[in-house]
This record gives structure tokens, C-alpha cells and sequence, in this order.
């Protein structure tokens, strides 16, 4: 284990055979001899080793698997993965300590194989969702919630839908991913009521009702604003501020800043722009200019900041795929 840690894996495999030779089946000796392997680079080897583990039932199993899998990762090997993990799942749950871990690897291997073949199949199957992907929308991790909700979106399936209200009803979900929840919704044409709380605001919506055009119009009036102060200006700074609004908007959906002053946000937005790359004649003009309006204006830049930092940062991408939403 010393010559391990010391990365010398000729030395580590000398000692681990040496040792197997006295006890051929002990967990630890066995384990070491495949960690020597990888380390040699010698991963083809260190899998048929992983595998010969699980296969006889020898040490942890999940401390196994785990390590089975990410060699298999490393080689490519993406379907035995998606294979292999499916078939743990049909048969139980991941133990909490790893069930993060292997489900990355899962939805990671889905998209190197293709997601949407996947997809396709659960979508002509009358049984219940996948475990994994119900695990991956109640998980702690941000990541895996919002790639369940991309794939629960996309579902023809019958229980699609209550996955996506049951997870709306939960308390405390990240505003970012309550906006592509409801719009899950929206696209689905989800006709009952449900509870919204965002910013200590509330209302009842009715996502298939939904009015996304006052969003919109309040964005697009905000952008030609923003593009009339910077676009030509600094475009960096415009791009910036653009993202800042975007994230803003869309972490409140289906609510709309308050108050509904398009140069009052414009420039808040341009001001949390200009603040993160030291533009200070910026921050200059822009506090002379609400001299006056001062505390709200620094109450208004307060919220962006804190919104913008404790929302999941999601690809803007997503936004385009949701009709500008």
C-alpha cells in the first residue's frame, strides 16, 4: 500500500502478487493487485480483475462495482456500463454512498450510447418510470434534477407528469429548476392548479393557462434596452448583463421583477455587469444616476447577486429549446 501511495505500481504489483501467494483470495490483497493494475495503466487487466471480484463475490460489493464502472468509463465501454447498472437497479437501490456516483456515470453512458433511444423504449412500455430516473429527480444534487426534468419533459410516459407535480410540491427547490418544471408543465398542457412560492411571492397557476408572453415581452423591452446603453458600446459587458437578466427572469418565472420598470432592471443588470469586471466609471454613472432612487437601486442590485448565486446554473441553451420563454 506504501509503494501505492508512493504511485509506484510495478513495486505495489510485485508485493501484491507476492502476498496473493500466501492468501490467493484475500479482499484486500486482491483489491491492491487491481489498483496496482491501474495504476500501471494496464486497465483491460484491472477490469477482468473487477469483474472476477463481483463475479465470485469476494471484498465489498458496491466498493467493487464502483470501481468496475470507472474503469469501464475510462475504456469506452459505455453500454456494458448502462447494462451492468440497469440490472443493479431492477434489483435494488443504490446504497446512499454511492448512489450519486452511479447514477452520473448511468446518465453520462445513456448519452454516450444515446439517450433518446432509451427514451424511446420507456415511452412504448406501460410500466412505471425508471427508478432511476425518480432517483435522479429527488436526489441532492441539482445536476441530476435537472437532467430528469429535461428527460421527464420529453416523456410521452403516463406517469411523467405526476414525477414532475410531485416534485413542484417538495419544499425549498431550486427557483431555476421550479421554472423548467413549470414549463414541463406548461408543454404538457397541465390543466389542474398548483402552489407556487418564489422570493417569499406566491399564486396558484394552472401551468396549461399560463401566459408566458408578458415574460417575454417584459425581456424583449428589457434587452432593447440594455442593447441601446452597451451592445455597441462594450459588448462584452452587454453579454454579460444580457446573462444576468436571462438567469433573473427565468430563476422568477412565472413571476416578473418588482417593480415592472424596465430601466430600473436594465441598469441593476448592468450594474452587477460592470461590478464583476471593475468597471468602475460604470458603477459611477450609474449611482449618480439614482442618487435619488439610491436604496432601491442597491436593494434591486442585492437581489440579483443573491439569486444569481444560489440558483443552478443551467446552459442557455435550455432557454432557446423553450420558445424564448
Amino acid at each position: 500500500m506504501d509503494a501505492l501511495k508512493d504511485k509506484d505500481g510495478q513495486a505495489a504489483y510485485d508485493f501484491f502478487l507476492s502476498a496473493e501467494e500466501h492468501e490467493p483470495e484475500h479482499p484486500q490483497v486482491l483489491f491492491g493487485k487491481m489498483l496496482s493494475l491501474v495504476e500501471l495503466g494496464r486497465l483491460e487487466e484491472a477490469v477482468e480483475h473487477t469483474d472476477s471480484l463481483l463475479k465470485e463475490g469476494i471484498g465489498d460489493y458496491f466498493e467493487n462495482l464502483q470501481v468496475h464502472i470507472s474503469l469501464l468509463v475510462q475504456l469506452g465501454k459505455y453500454q456494458e456500463v448502462v447494462d451492468i447498472l440497469d440490472a443493479v437497479l431492477s434489483e435494488n437501490q443504490f446504497p446512499s454512498q454511492f448512489a450519486e456516483s452511479f447514477y452520473q456515470l448511468l446518465h453520462f453512458s445513456r448519452q454516450m450510447v444515446g439517450d433518446q433511444e432509451w427514451l424511446n423504449q420507456i415511452e412504448t412500455k406501460d410500466e412505471p418510470l425508471p427508478l432511476e430516473l425518480v432517483e435522479m429527480l429527488h436526489s441532492d444534487s441539482l445536476e441530476l434534477q435537472s437532467k430528469a426534468l429535461q428527460h421527464l419533459r420529453e416523456l410521452d410516459h403516463k406517469d411523467a407528469t405526476s414525477a414532475i407535480v410531485e416534485f413542484l410540491h417538495k419544499k425549498d427547490r431550486d427557483y431555476v429548476l421550479q421554472s423548467m418544471a413549470i414549463k414541463a408543465l406548461e408543454d404538457k398542457e397541465y390543466d389542474k392548479m398548483i402552489h407556487i412560492k418564489k422570493q417569499g411571492r406566491e399564486k396558484q397557476i394552472v401551468p396549461k393557462d399560463l401566459n408566458s408572453d408578458l415574460q417575454q415581452d417584459f425581456h424583449e423591452r428589457l434587452l432593447t434596452y440594455i442593447s441601446g446603453e452597451l451592445e455597441h458600446t462594450d459588448p462584452l459587458l452587454y453579454e454579460i448583463t444580457k446573462q444576468l437578466s436571462w438567469t433573473h427572469l427565468w430563476s422568477l418565472y412565472p413571476f416578473l421583477p418588482e417593480p415592472e420598470e424596465v430601466k430600473l432592471w436594465g441598469d441593476v443588470f448592468h450594474y452587477c455587469g460592470a461590478e464583476r469586471i471593475g468597471l468602475d466609471e460604470d458603477l459611477e454613472i450609474l449611482l449618480e444616476r439614482y442618487q435619488f432612487k439610491h436604496a432601491l437601486f442597491m436593494e434591486k442590485v442585492q437581489e440579483v447577486k443573491e439569486i444569481e448565486s444560489s440558483v443552478y446554473q443551467i446552459d442557455t441553451g435550455y432557454l432557446n429549446q423553450n420558445d424564448e420563454t
